[in-house]
């Protein structure tokens, strides 16, 4: 038996009692709305139904009128949160009915597997002591239950080794155990293999491809009881932690040390800000400062500066050669390139162009001599012969 094996230490035994089913009503009758309530109308019937039901008002049927208030506060405390209510809508079938098995049928689940449903409520518990009924009583059985099986399920996978989930603890435990316990649950995910929701026996198959769709199947009905069991445990943690005293009073502290964090941080940020304007308006040039003419000295080496600054500056435009289009950086480049095949063969080039293209200005301007004085000619024939007539 895996559960006999050496060195594993299993959680207590005492078996988690599902709530009674009876006491259980649809949260929407308890408030007397439409499922499709909104908010506005979800709290118009919550503040309806508890001033009609506050035990102060009922002191002649005190035990109903607290039963009832409980029951409606629970109810809206539910409807009134979305993703509790989105989780509420998706299972209140089972809610209601404890819970059966949708795949398999209701028999087909173990005797000792644990249905989460009944836990949905307020009134799977009664106050926050921490007796057996209590809210810490009960959710510490329940979860101290589900870890045992979780435990079961490791040996039986051939995991020797396999962390316990720490105690929910009482009303009055620190609060390091009290985060430590909803950090492990809230990452919750099983080592249960969820044979029970097979819905074919492998030995009836006829023929090997029959037994391996059989097989397949079996597999996606276990992965879905998986997948059902993990977002379930995960959803009543949430529930759980929510109206735990104890997660509320811590989160309200530290609430209020963010708060009186915020409001120092705040209060120094003023005050530096205050000190600064201060400064800025006692501030007092230095002497040194307050001269209203520079030394003569000093003038003369800034005006030596920009001189030299002047003098780089065009000398580095005195640096150019306009034949071969280059920029030189020193002298000393400028001078060799002077000196080379390539400048002398390109000044060369450019005065031949240059005289071609004086050669053919001259050209033009001798032909347009010589025909200004042609037509100048013409001119004085004309005249010539009209005197003669």
């Amino acid at each position: 038996d895996a559960s006999s094996r050496p060195g594993r230490r299993l959680a207590g035994t005492r078996r988690a009692m599902a709530p009674r089913a009876d006491k259980m009503r649809c949260h929407y009758d308890v408030l007397q709305v439409d499922r499709g309530a909104t908010e506005v109308e979800l709290k118009k019937a919550y503040r309806k139904l508890a001033l009609e039901w506050h035990p102060d008002k009922n002191q002649s049927r005190l035990d109903e009128a607290e039963e009832r208030f409980k029951e409606i506060r629970a109810a809206y405390e539910t409807l009134s949160d979305a993703n509790e209510r989105a989780w509420y809508d998706s299972h209140r079938e089972a809610i209601l009915k404890a819970g059966k098995h949708a795949g398999g049928g209701e028999d087909a689940r173990p005797e000792d597997e644990i249905n989460l449903m009944p836990y949905f409520t307020a009134a799977a518990f009664r106050g926050f002591g921490d007796d057996e009924g209590s809210f810490y009583g009960v959710f510490g059985t329940l979860f101290a239950a589900l870890d045992a099986q979780e435990q079961h399920a490791s040996l039986a996978a051939g995991k020797e080794s396999f962390k316990m989930a720490p105690s929910l603890g009482d009303s009055g435990a620190a609060w390091e155990p009290v985060r430590a316990f909803y950090a492990h649950w809230a990452l919750f995910a099983t080592l249960k293999t969820f044979a029970w929701a097979d819905e074919y026996n492998l030995a009836e198959a006829s023929n090997r491809k029959v037994r391996r769709l059989m097989e397949e199947e079996n597999k996606k009905l276990r992965r879905a009881e998986a997948r059902e069991f993990n977002d379930a445990v995960r959803q009543l943690i949430q529930f759980v932690r929510k109206r735990d005293k104890r997660w509320v009073k811590h989160q309200a502290e530290q609430a209020g040390r963010d708060k009186a964090k915020a409001a120092a941080a705040e209060r120094k940020r003023a005050a530096s800000k205050s000190a600064r304007a201060e400064a800025a308006r006692t501030y007092q040039e230095a002497d040194w400062a307050k001269q209203d003419e520079e030394p003569k000295w000093l003038r003369d080496e800034v005006e030596a500066a920009q001189a030299a600054t002047a003098a780089k500056e065009a000398a580095k435009e005195d640096l150019y050669c306009p034949v071969c289009k280059k920029k030189f950086k020193s002298q000393k480049q400028w001078e060799n390139h002077e000196q080379s095949k390539q400048h002398r063969a390109a000044v060369v080039k450019l005065t031949e162009e240059m005289m071609a293209d004086e050669d053919l200005v001259r050209a033009a301007m001798e032909e347009e001599a010589a025909a200004a004085l042609e037509d100048e000619l013409q001119g004085l024939d004309v005249e010539g012969e009209e005197e003669t007539r």
